[in-house]
């Protein structure tokens, strides 16, 4: 096993299952670029493919943050979609991209059928996106027209801070994500928004990004119109 992965103790709460789950220690991450999106590829284990932790005896999916965050009425719908169920292979050692990839979507299956915030189905579809884009995956762009829904809900419905998304964070993100599927005017729209928050002195690096974007976008649209 690479000497930059880990092992965890879990217990399900779905099933009182106790299992291990391989993580990646911080001290081995090495950033190689980041994306406008704030996508992060790495040198090296990608500490995104584990953060999903799929319990190998019911098949409940969710990230380490979300795990054990299950109300009662969540915990009963779970116990009924997971009843029967017979899991068939097991994410708890070393992942492929493509391990990483289905442990998600299992993620968003259990999302949905517990009725999850749109933030936290939101954060899923964005990173399908990112490893769809590691994949050179043209499917990306469908996960992030997803994504940009599921955020627009958010905003308009969810309190702040969204996830660890701050107003004009997720303004800029539901820009740069328009500006990517070539909604450009919404782009313009999302990017005017965050550089014109009055709160933006307190996020400055994003504020400094959402302005070079908004002129990126705004010659994307000059030359559209030619």
């Amino acid at each position: 096993m690479s000497e930059a992965l880990y092992e965890k103790e879990f217990k399900c709460p779905v099933c009182n299952n106790s299992f291990s789950s391989k993580r990646v220690r911080l001290s081995s991450l090495r950033v190689e670029r980041r994306d406008e999106d704030f996508c992060t590829t790495y040198k090296g284990h990608n500490p995104m493919h584990y953060e999903i932790l799929v319990c190998p005896n019911c098949g409940y999916s969710s990230s380490e943050n979300n795990f054990d965050n299950l109300s009662p009425k969540e915990l009963n719908t779970l116990k009924e979609v997971l009843s029967g169920k017979v899991v068939n292979r097991s994410f708890c050692g070393e992942r492929t991209i493509n391990d990483a990839l289905d442990s998600y979507k299992l993620a968003l299956y259990i999302a949905k059928s517990r009725d999850a915030k749109d933030s936290i189905i939101a954060g899923l579809t964005l990173k399908i996106a990112w490893l769809y884009r590691e994949l050179k995956d043209e499917k990306e762009l469908e996960f992030i027209k997803y994504t940009l829904e599921y955020y627009k809900h958010a905003y308009d419905k969810e309190n702040l801070p969204i996830g660890n998304l701050d107003e004009i964070s997720i303004q800029y993100l539901l820009g740069e994500l328009s500006r990517r599927i070539s909604k450009l005017n919404d782009a313009v729209f999302w990017f005017n928004k965050a550089v014109s928050n009055p709160d933006r002195a307190k996020n400055p690096r994003i504020e400094k990004i959402a302005r070079e974007q908004w002129l990126l976008v705004k010659e994307q649209n000059k030359r559209t119109a030619q």
